[in-house]
């Protein structure tokens, strides 16, 4: 039965909850902006520091118990003392290589008939982390084109060196002999990014994606 692992409680397996409903709430970008006196419209400075920043997003999971009437309130209580205000990874079982970092609220319990109901809500940072890391290793033996895709929090990949190799990011050009490296001018955007290296030896470059 899918549903949802907040932290190392699964809703069904540890709690005999039945997900019946979820929202995954956008994040807000901050936006910042200036009155222009006399003038149209106003100045977006939103991008001024570098990428837009957002507030924190907001996850809603509707639940059913499938457990006897009479256990309801004792399965409330657990439920409450596992996560209730608990700061937890949540990972959704449809999108299990993803995990959401965020505060957790248990609302009040209903009983509808012989089916009781909650509902998990989770302030969350506004952006998903992946599970693992992303690692790509190259061989260098002269001039070779290389593409590293990543989502939409800007990361700069940790890279390790063996033999000596020349890369180019951009503007931005360096030689590196056998080593760890992280440089402040290789910063990966969202979608593909191109790297040129040159020489002889491998590039591994590793980064953990982010995204919205």
């Amino acid at each position: 039965m899918k549903g949802v692992s907040f932290g190392d409680f699964h809703s069904y397996r540890d709690f005999s909850l039945i997900l019946s409903q979820k929202t995954i709430g956008a994040p807000s970008p901050k936006t910042e902006t200036i009155d222009i006196p006399g003038g149209d419209g106003v100045l977006d400075l939103t991008e001024f520091f570098g990428e837009t920043k957002y507030n924190n997003r907001n996850l809603s999971f509707e639940f059913s118990s499938i457990v006897p009437q009479a256990f309801f309130l004792n399965q409330f209580s657990q439920i409450q003392d596992a996560l209730h205000g608990q700061k937890m990874q949540i990972v959704l079982d449809e999108s299990p290589e993803w995990y959401y970092t965020g505060r957790i609220s248990v609302s009040e319990w209903k009983a509808e008939k012989t089916v009781g109901k909650l509902t998990i809500d989770c302030d969350c940072e506004p952006y998903k982390t992946k599970l693992s890391e992303t690692v790509v290793t190259e061989t260098v033996n002269g001039p070779k084109t290389v593409i590293l895709t990543n989502s939409k929090k800007i990361v700069m990949p940790t890279i390790d060196i063996t033999g000596e190799v020349q890369l180019t990011f951009g503007e931005n050009f360096y030689t590196l002999a056998a080593g760890r490296y992280d440089l402040p001018g290789v910063q990966l955007v969202n979608g593909e990014n191109t790297i040129l290296l040159d020489g002889a030896g491998t590039a591994t470059f590793t980064y953990l994606e982010r995204g919205l």
